[in-house]
């Protein structure tokens, strides 16, 4: 009987499930890089031979380009030293700030946040109408100002 692990492992080596090896890859890629180019990756891809990582600022841009021929040093030898990740070809790495959001942020429940005031009226305030509604209405709302208050 084979063992659980190996089982994945073919699996996972399947023509099939490329896609999920390039993105285990482009992982290990990005945690390569310094915490603030990190950060500021949206994502990566490789089309053509061409590496492409997608910033999500312009001042990023200007300092991953910057220290680009450092990043293409080290992304050398991490293909040479990758035994996961032969399978990634590129030759030339272009940097690009990008206008969409991660999934991330888009999946996030944003809390609504209650605002609370003080009640600035006492509800002293004289009724002037001979209308039988509008005066039940008026009442109804000096009643609450004065449970508020």
């Amino acid at each position: 009987m084979k063992q659980s692990f190996k089982i994945i492992t073919h699996i996972k080596n399947q023509p099939i499930y490329s896609k999920l090896n390039s993105v285990k890859c482009y992982k290990k890629i990005k945690s390569l890089l310094p915490p603030r180019f990190q950060n500021g990756i949206s994502f990566m891809y490789i089309k053509n031979d061409i590496l492409f990582f997608a910033l999500n600022h312009p001042a990023l841009k200007m300092e991953f380009n910057y220290n680009l021929n450092l990043i293409k040093e080290a992304l050398k030898e991490f293909k040479k030293s990758s035994k996961e990740c032969k399978e990634i070809n590129f030759k030339d790495v272009i940097v690009f700030v990008t206008n969409k959001m991660e999934n991330s942020d888009i999946t996030e429940e944003k809390e609504e946040s209650m605002i609370f005031y003080k009640e600035r009226s006492s509800g002293k305030f004289d009724i002037k109408t001979d209308n039988e509604k509008l005066q039940k209405i008026f009442k109804e709302i000096q009643k609450v100002i004065k449970n508020h208050s």
